[in-house]
């Protein structure tokens, strides 16, 4: 059985719950002139019927300035086990027959997404949309790091776990950087989308702001998910057989990785 050290189990990024994720044609010339002819009656169509709208006259509701955005990210710092067995980790990390599991990384977060709108009245009682706030939270609930407890500190083997789960804690703590960019990105797109709407009756004001509330958290929760993925993918670069087999061998040929650790899981 060769040696893995340190599969990390990554959960998905989510508003509620949780789930576990281990990570080992062409127009002729006459169609052209016609397409262009009806081009230009649309839009000889388009203007009178805006000069016949108040509130078409006035045009799209932009520019809207940029709303104040933050980040709520509640850090937890990794927490280290050194109290589970190698057969615990090795059943928590799914029982590869493949691998003797000697270090494991879990990480899981929540989140949720908030965002305001104010109305603002544009005259001919037609009102635009401004957004105020946009205010996602995440919260890390999870940062557990376990090496076996065969390992005795200041041994070349735990040493050789410890330093293959410290990569993997890295790749967690970066999420946060890549979901500030994420959230970057959204309010580039609130603002250009609001600002291409067209000004609302009073009656539309509500069902336009929920509709928006609604699209925007699933945007959110869909960019989250996005970088669960690439952080998944960044796990897999270092947690791979040839990275394994060079880590089993750190400590010389007959280290605990090829001997007591073989006998602990059988």
């Amino acid at each position: 059985m060769n040696t893995a050290f340190g599969q990390s189990v990554a959960q998905d990024l989510h508003e509620n719950g949780r789930s576990c994720l281990p990570v080992l044609g062409h127009l002729n010339h006459l169609n052209a002139q016609r397409a262009i002819k009806m081009v230009f009656a649309a839009l000889g169509l388009l203007v009178v019927a805006g000069m016949s709208n108040p509130a078409n006259a006035q045009g799209t509701c932009g520019p809207v300035r940029s709303p104040q955005a933050f980040l709520e990210f509640n850090h937890m710092d990794p927490m280290l086990d050194r109290h589970r067995s190698v057969r615990w980790l090795n059943s928590r990390a799914g029982g590869n027959a493949r691998y003797l599991v000697t270090g494991l990384t879990e990480y899981e977060v929540q989140a949720s997404f908030d965002m305001r709108f104010e109305p603002r009245d544009v005259g001919g009682r037609r009102y635009c949309l401004d957004p105020v706030r946009v205010t996602p939270k995440v919260d890390v609930v999870k940062h557990l790091v376990y090496i076996a407890s065969e390992l005795d500190r200041g041994t070349c083997e735990y040493d050789v776990v410890y330093a293959h789960e410290g990569e993997h804690v890295k790749i967690n703590q970066g999420m946060e950087a890549d979901i500030r960019a994420a959230l970057d990105d959204l309010v580039a797109d609130i603002v250009g989308k609001v600002g291409a709407m067209y000004p609302l009756s009073a009656d539309n004001v509500p069902g336009a702001i929920r509709r928006l509330l609604s699209e925007y958290s699933r945007d959110f929760k869909r960019r989250l998910n996005d970088i669960r993925r690439r952080s998944r993918e960044k796990h897999r670069q270092i947690d791979t057989p040839r990275e394994y087999e060079k880590l089993s061998l750190a400590c010389g040929p007959k280290s605990a990785f090829q001997t007591t650790l073989q006998d602990a899981v059988r």
